[in-house]
């Protein structure tokens, strides 16, 4: 009988300090501090590569690195930052986040602006008469603005294909002009304008007066004249004419162009030159891109000289870079109806 009391006091014992001690501690398991935040990171994204949209580089859009870890709001600067305009080459960009607690994390990457083609030759004159000033009607009388001329719609085109470089092609038409005034004409024009490339289109004014020995030594002084500047040489054949023009006073025009077209293509061989830009037999084929005075190209006229224009310089100069394949040459000029 006393064991069984002892046994009963020693439980009862046992029961009230467990009693006190859970009482002392509310009746809950002790509380644990919540786990430390992850730390604050900011991940670069990969190198970004661009091609330049003009000589300056190209302004680059870009999403701002995205933080992990920390604890938000976060504040994320780049510099420099989306938008800007980058040079050609690489440029190091440096982004910084900062979250509520002020931790700061940082990341960088860079931002490759690269030149996919450039041209060997950026300075060209557009040398010959009321053609290339931009006349496409004496009778009655229309000048294009010049805008519309086929020296500015080249250079247009070329600096498109050619962001990355300052190209000029200056207009050196001048109306009524005949190849013995444009032989006294070029050689201050070439002084003036230093270009590296001359594009020479000159022999229809006259054509029905003077010889065609004349017309090519005329030719021939240019060609000296800029070959002895170092200026690289263009040259074009006479546009085709309509038989109507011919019977209004200019008898025999037609077979003296075609005559100097021979002599100008021989020349440009003589002189290692190149091949000419074929402007008679574009015209010739295509007699609707002449005029309603039947002598000078119409407004698409022009841009077909642009073009035709185009497509030389660019076979004679393009310099394509690593990064570019050549799978879309002239693809916009080739192949396009009249």
């Amino acid at each position: 009988m006393l064991n069984i009391d002892l046994c009963r006091r020693s439980t009862v014992a046992i029961l009230v300090a467990w009693l006190v001690a859970t009482s002392a501690c509310g009746g809950k398991s002790p509380i644990q501090p919540p786990p430390p935040a992850p730390k604050l990171q900011l991940v670069s994204p990969t190198q970004l590569v661009r091609d330049a949209t003009s000589p300056l580089g190209t302004d680059v859009i870009f999403d701002y690195p995205r933080p992990t870890g920390g604890r938000e709001p976060y504040q994320v600067t780049c510099n420099p930052g989306p938008g800007t305009i980058f040079p050609i080459g690489e440029t190091a960009v440096s982004c910084t986040a900062i979250d509520a607690d002020m931790e700061q994390a940082s990341c960088g990457f860079t931002v490759r602006v690269r030149v996919a083609q450039t041209i060997a030759k950026t300075k060209f004159v557009a040398f010959g008469d009321s053609i290339t000033a931009g006349a496409v009607s004496l009778v009655p009388f229309i000048r294009l603005a010049l805008s519309e001329t086929y020296p500015d719609k080249l250079e247009q085109f070329l600096r498109q294909r050619y962001p990355a470089q300052e190209i000029v092609v200056f207009n050196s038409g001048k109306g009524a002009e005949h190849t013995g005034q444009g032989a006294q004409r070029l050689p201050g024009v070439l002084d003036a304008e230093h270009p590296q490339v001359v594009l020479i289109l000159e022999g229809i004014n006259a054509s029905w007066r003077l010889t065609v020995n004349q017309q090519a030594d005329a030719i021939r002084s240019m060609i000296v004249s800029s070959q002895q500047r170092g200026v690289d040489v263009i040259l074009a054949t006479v546009i085709a004419a309509t038989p109507q023009w011919e019977a209004d006073g200019h008898a025999g025009a037609i077979a003296r162009i075609k005559d100097l077209n021979t002599r100008i293509k021989q020349m440009a061989a003589e002189f290692k030159l190149g091949p000419v830009v074929d402007l008679y037999a574009l015209f010739d084929a295509n007699p609707q891109l002449i005029g309603s005075d039947g002598l000078h190209p119409s407004a698409l006229g022009q841009t077909r000289i642009s073009e035709a224009f185009a497509e030389e310089i660019v076979r004679r100069y393009d310099v394509p870079s690593a990064d570019q394949s050549s799978s879309g040459e002239m693809s916009t000029l080739r192949g396009r109806a009249p």
